[in-house]
């Protein structure tokens, strides 16, 4: 379903109820991050961050209204203002939420429209700053899926148990998904340089449990997506090498050079495996962890990662200082494939050289091959309830590559490196 026809869908369906709406029934609420980030280098890292400083990376505004009609359906729109996820530099106003609800019962609730993958521990509130003490959540697990937003169906079964809840989640749904690629230096007369934006369809169907106690949350799910690149002849399943002379080749990334083809398929699947606790530890201290094994099948190349985090917070009065370390990897044959298609061009004395070069180097940002770690110290301070301030410092060591920095054009790709990261932001909800 498409962003336009949600609302319209809703309105039809809610009508279909046949249930009266008054004013008591519609409440509506709000929420926004101001945030400022500057890193100590001059190329960009998560799209925004240099040394100039940037409000886009974390700054998002947004606002959302429930209409209740009697104790079992209800309507939900979420709007909210962010960066672009289709272009660099801009801002975006797009509907995160838009669904129908139906309660047939306390433990029940069935929603249809628009809806949010419960992948994270924040997935609910991850855009609600004033939810969670961190400046910004470890981008070794939050990267992990471009939009977590799909249209599709939603199921719950919830149990309390004395003074405990567990429930079960089960979705299924699909999205259009514009996905980021950075190109170094493109192909010259082919593709430009800098950030392209590819649209891929996922279909996604998952299970989630989510244990809730007095004193932590816990949560497990697996998730299974198809996605489908558009506008592109598939996705390719590795490249064949060609020799040119002895000891002197290169891969064939397209069909438009010389070789024996590439082999290709029309979709890949993924398994993802998930699991997140946030648990006090003993009274002013807590912990936090979540980890992810993204498993990627019919392709050598892609999102095929294991990462997450583990943070600890600690509560001074207003105060809520905390440490974390993050790490997220590809799989070494991903990596092995970035490190065959940049790490040894052809001679410029071969002719074509320039051009076979530039495809092999955007096929090997063409996918998603990372290995960083990070650390960072921060804290938040609760000026009330419903506003904090937070700040932080991380530090970001690349190994071999990170899809998540953008490397200047005619240089080498920042790797075997650190970034330093200083972030303050301004949290509120009404």
């Amino acid at each position: 379903m498409r962003p336009r026809f949600l609302l319209p869908a809703l309105l039809a369906a809610l009508a279909f109820t046949g249930a009266p709406v008054k004013a008591q029934d519609f409440s509506w609420s709000a929420f926004g991050t101001i945030g400022y980030a500057q890193s100590n280098r001059d190329y960009r890292y998560q799209r925004s961050i240099d040394d100039n400083g940037t409000l886009e990376r974390d700054s998002v505004f947004g606002a959302q209204g429930d209409l209740r009609f009697g104790p079992q359906w209800s309507a939900t729109v979420q709007l909210k203002l962010a960066p672009s996820t289709k272009e660099d530099d801009r801002f975006a106003l797009t509907p995160a939420w838009a669904f129908l609800a139906w309660r047939p019962g306390d433990d029940w609730l069935l929603r249809a429209g628009r809806l949010r993958v419960p992948l994270y521990l924040h997935s609910e509130a991850m855009d609600v700053g004033v939810t969670h003490d961190m400046a910004r959540l470890p981008a070794e697990m939050y990267s992990l899926a471009p939009t977590t937003d799909f249209d599709g169906l939603a199921i719950a079964r919830t149990w309390v148990l004395g003074e405990r809840e567990l429930a079960v989640d089960a979705y299924t749904g699909r999205t259009n998904a514009p996905v980021r690629f950075w190109h170094r230096d493109g192909v010259p007369g082919q593709l430009p340089a800098g950030a392209r934006y590819a649209d891929v369809d996922v279909r996604s169907t998952g299970l989630v449990l989510t244990w809730r106690g007095l004193d932590g949350v816990l949560r497990g799910g697996v998730h299974r997506t198809r996605t489908r690149p558009r506008n592109v002849d598939g996705v390719a399943v590795r490249y064949p090498f060609v020799a040119v002379a002895p000891g002197i080749g290169y891969y064939q990334v397209s069909d438009q050079l010389p070789g024996p083809g590439v082999e290709r398929v029309s979709a890949i699947s993924n398994t993802v495996l998930t699991l997140g606790v946030d648990q006090q530890l003993v009274p002013g201290w807590r912990v936090a962890a979540e980890y992810a094994r993204n498993r990627q099948f019919d392709t050598e190349m892609g999102s095929n990662t294991s990462g997450g985090y583990v943070a600890l917070f600690h509560s001074l009065g207003r105060f809520t200082p905390y440490a974390s370390y993050g790490r997220l990897r590809s799989s070494a044959t991903a990596l092995d494939w970035y490190d065959r298609l940049t790490a040894s061009p052809l001679p410029d004395a071969i002719p074509g050289a320039a051009q076979i070069n530039g495809a092999q180097r955007v096929a090997a940002e063409s996918f998603y091959a990372i290995d960083q770690r990070t650390v960072a110290l921060g804290s938040s301070f609760a000026v009330d309830a419903e506003q904090k301030i937070k700040f932080e410092w991380q530090r970001t060591h690349v190994g071999r590559v990170s899809r998540l920095v953008d490397a200047p054009a005619g240089q080498p790709v920042p790797n075997r490196t650190s970034i330093d990261v200083w972030s303050v932001n301004y949290s509120f909800s009404f």
